[in-house]
């Protein structure tokens, strides 16, 4: 497998396992020499002089392959030396002290582990050759000192049940079982590192079709001003027409050349029923596996008869409203390749007309959309499963898609004389106005940012409900063809607040009437507080389900603006992104009702949240979780720590010079501290503190230990108690 990577890096990742093998022999051999300072003034001297001898000559060689190392100087020789030496000294060592001092050395456990560790290291060195001759000779160096011994005094070997030649041989089966995962380790090796090249080399690819595109950009730019200085030409030469003829001939030779390396397929057809194809540039092979000429007056096919019927009347209705209303008309719609695939393209054009505004033309070009409609389905396919009401309008504000939550909650709404459903339809009368600012106002903002309104919204029953709306842009080569948003049902929270008002209202008054009776309503007092201690506990969870309610949009929106962004990008990383948010909001819906979730349950659900965020800002935020969380008896309170670093990110400011570091760990009075640095973002935005009290009240219900918060003058720290339950 190691042949597919190429030659130099082999030779530098076998280098770096050369050294990294040196490092471990000095590890080894500093522990060593400290066991044989121990050992000599024990007393065992003799053991210790043996030793002695066994440990100058490993520092010895060790010595000269650290030299060998520094210099990048690693030819076979010193591979398969050093193998040797490695091996040698161990079985030195184990015949020495087998033959001169203990017989029972050569079956030595703590001493066979020594062959393991070396293969262990040889894994790094890259070399299945090397590592195959190392396993090889380590075996017979461990039976070699045995069956030598063994031959001479064979009844103190039978004397024991784990020192006979069988057990023996399990002991070097095991050496050899060893050897070969060290193998499959570094085949795995090779593995990975075949597959980071094969990322590098992708995203090479990827800069080379961006600089192309750029290249054609360029040459499009001196296309139109070469047009513009050929008019000027023959506008002054007119009567040179043998001059005018090549030129023109050397003019369209090079928009053929241009046209064949756009990304789509230019075309000028007439507005007829079969579309009948006037010109058509070469690049129309690759969207339909059909030449150019096959279209030219319909020669073969005609490109009518290649969209899908289900399609066809839908294109030539749009057509109909473009030539009508004279204006430019962009379509995606599905065609059938010539192989039998259903491919999905996108026409953006216009037609040419005469001095009377008649049709002439229809010029527009056309290009290849399958990868990005098939990422868009996707995406809908996971919208289907939300709680939550998702959506996406027009430019016109029509509705194009809404989920399964939305049509249960709203209905399918009423198409007008377009056949399209408005989605004003929705909104009470006096509600309208605000949405349409609303709409209006998402020219103002760049892709990614969002837009918040609360208002009210027409369920399919006819009943009114309140809603929270966060909306975004859609954007398509810079302009706004539409928005997506997510709608939130805030009536349970409205009717708290009234609720809750309605109770301190009540409260004033009974306190204004106890000034003058009080003597006669102490059991009336009594009864309030008791209400009022009632309202607050009900106000308390009513606030934390409405931080329920705000952290699931906002973090669902964010996460489908970053998956609308990577469809157009990367359709492959986008369905994966997809499916880490379908484990995230599982989470979220699984565990929002529950008091307390396991802290493994918790930080299983934070690393996925990381995830997404590493995608989102792509090396300009980094959380570090530094302690282990696998302990079944501690519990947190659910979302607490995905709102701390919500907030790091929301108040501060950061970038890939100056990114944002959130470090997770506990300390010893087993407190969760969530510490971040500071880089205060300046923002017309004022924080409101809900979170960070809400989290506070929630652990007043749950436990005597509260959170803490602090500020200096460049991290916040924010301290989490762990609640244990035996």
């Amino acid at each position: 497998m190691h042949k597919m990577i190429d030659q130099d890096i082999l030779q530098d990742e076998r280098l770096r396992g050369a050294r990294i093998t040196v490092r471990l022999r000095w590890i080894f051999i500093l522990i060593v020499g400290l066991l044989l300072a121990f050992q000599g003034v024990m007393g065992y001297v003799d053991v210790s002089r043996h030793a002695l001898l066994f440990f100058m000559g490993y520092l010895i060689a060790n010595t000269l392959q650290w030299f060998a190392a520094r210099k990048a100087y690693d030819p076979v020789w010193i591979r398969y030396g050093a193998a040797f030496l490695d091996v040698g000294f161990v079985t030195y060592h184990i015949y020495g002290m087998a033959s001169g001092f203990d017989p029972f050395a050569a079956t030595a456990s703590a001493t066979m582990l020594f062959y393991p560790l070396f293969m262990l290291l040889y894994t790094f060195r890259l070399d299945r050759n090397l590592l195959i001759f190392l396993i090889l000779i380590s075996i017979a160096g461990h039976n070699f000192p045995y069956f030598h011994l063994f031959l001479q005094s064979p009844e103190v070997f039978n004397g024991s049940l784990s020192l006979t030649p069988m057990a023996h041989v399990f002991k070097s089966v095991y050496i050899a079982f060893i050897g070969l995962l060290c193998i499959y380790m570094q085949h795995s090796v090779f593995g990975f590192l075949e597959k980071q090249l094969s990322v590098v080399s992708e995203k090479g690819q990827l800069n080379a079709a961006v600089k192309l595109a750029q290249e054609r950009n360029r040459m499009d730019e001196e296309l139109i001003a070469r047009e513009r200085t050929l008019n000027r030409e023959l506008e002054e030469q007119i009567r040179k027409k043998d001059e005018y003829a090549r030129e023109l001939k050397e003019t369209q030779g090079l928009v053929n050349t241009l046209m064949s390396n756009l990304v789509g397929a230019v075309s000028r057809c007439h507005y007829d029923e079969q579309f009948t194809t006037i010109y058509y540039s070469e690049k129309i092979y690759d969207i339909t596996g059909y030449r150019a000429n096959d279209f030219i007056n319909n020669a073969r096919i005609s490109f009518g008869q290649i969209i899908l019927p289900e399609d066809l009347q839908m294109v030539r209705k749009e057509l109909s409203l473009a030539v009508s209303e004279k204006r430019p008309y962009s379509l995606e719609f599905r065609i059938k390749h010539r192989d039998g695939r259903v491919i999905w393209v996108h026409e953006n054009g216009q037609p040419v007309m005469d001095a009377s505004g008649e049709v002439l033309y229809l010029d527009g070009i056309t290009t290849d959309i399958t990868d990005r409609k098939h990422a868009e389905i996707s995406y809908r396919e996971f919208t289907e499963f939300l709680p939550q009401t998702v959506y996406e309008t027009d430019a016109e504000g029509y509705l194009v898609y809404v989920n399964k939550a939305a049509r249960e909650i709203f209905g399918e709404g009423t198409p007008d004389e377009t056949g399209k459903v408005p989605a004003l339809q929705f909104f009470p009368p006096e509600h309208k106005e605000r949405a349409m600012k609303n709409l209006e106002g998402l020219a103002d903002i760049s892709e990614g940012d969002r837009l918040m309104l609360e208002t009210q919204a027409i369920k399919k029953d006819g009943s009114l409900c309140d809603v929270v709306i966060f909306s975004s842009p859609m954007l398509r080569d810079g302009q706004v063809v539409g928005d997506r948003g997510i709608i939130a049902d805030i009536s349970d929270i409205k009717k708290a607040e009234a609720e809750l008002k309605k109770a301190k209202e009540e409260l004033e008054q009974v306190n204004r009437d106890l000034e003058q009776t009080i003597q006669e309503r102490t059991a009336q007092l009594t009864e309030a507080n008791t209400q009022l201690l009632r309202v607050q506990k009900e106000n308390l969870q009513s606030q934390f389900e409405v931080l329920k309610q705000q952290v699931n949009p906002h973090f669902l929106f964010n996460s489908l603006n970053v998956l609308t962004s990577l469809i157009k990008v990367d359709p492959d990383l986008a369905e994966t992104f997809t499916e880490r948010l379908s484990k995230v909001y599982r989470y979220v819906l699984e565990n929002k009702d529950k008091d307390l979730v396991s802290l493994a349950t918790e930080m299983e659900f934070l690393r996925a949240y990381v995830f997404l965020l590493d995608i989102r800002f792509t090396g300009k935020v980094f959380v570090d979780i530094s302690f282990d969380d696998q302990q079944p008896d501690i519990f947190v309170v659910p979302l607490a720590l995905q709102l701390l670093i919500e907030n790091a990110i929301k108040h501060n400011t950061f970038s890939k010079k100056n990114p944002l570091k959130v470090e997770l760990f506990i300390d010893e009075e087993q407190t969760l501290n969530v510490v971040n640095n500071l880089q205060n973002r300046e923002t017309h935005m004022k924080s409101t503190g809900i979170g960070l009290v809400n989290i506070t009240k929630r652990y007043a219900l749950l436990s005597d230990r509260q959170p803490t918060f602090e500020m200096t003058d460049d991290r916040f720290i924010a301290r989490i108690p762990l609640i244990f339950k035996r």
